[in-house]
């Protein structure tokens, strides 16, 4: 609900750089740094990777709502089959990843194995995000276009 509200106010591509944001400071908060690690460092940080995943993952299906063309909306494999697929097969590959840090560094080390990468990757995608900022846009024309286009040939078989 919060980020149906955020998204009135601001654009998808402000929301996703603000959940990129929260999710580094998560996960960097998350890894264990000190030979003293709280149970209260890793609900506060755990949560606020929980909450900025849900949130990044809402937003990121807004926008793929926003750009895929309307023909892949239809039929069996559509944009949130496809989409909802993509996550099974994420799910997964974390699963094997889990699996393979444990089995490479012992679940003493789960924590700082997982998130290390993670919050690579997540400075990764926020430099991604900065270099193509112009890029990432909330309107369809794709579809306006074709629409138009289809319109038109219609109305010339008429």
């Amino acid at each position: 609900m919060v980020v149906a509200k955020l998204s009135q106010k601001y654009e998808d591509r402000e929301l996703i750089t603000a959940a990129l944001i929260v999710m580094l400071v998560s996960v960097l908060g998350i890894i264990d740094y000190l030979p003293e690690y709280s149970v209260y460092q890793y609900m506060v940080f755990g949560v606020g990777v929980f909450i900025s995943a849900n949130c990044l993952e809402g937003v990121n299906m807004s926008m793929l709502s926003k750009v895929i063309p309307t023909s892949w909306a239809k039929g069996t494999f559509n944009s949130g089959f496809l989409a909802t697929e993509a996550g099974t097969f994420a799910r997964s590959v974390g699963d094997v990843i889990m699996s393979t840090v444990i089995g490479i560094f012992g679940i003493e080390n789960l924590l700082d194995g997982l998130f290390t990468p993670m919050a690579i990757l997540c400075a990764i995608s926020l430099a991604i995000i900065y270099v193509s900022y112009g890029q990432l846009t909330d309107t369809d024309d794709d579809d306006d276009e074709s629409l138009r286009s289809n319109e038109t040939g219609r109305e010339s078989l008429k």
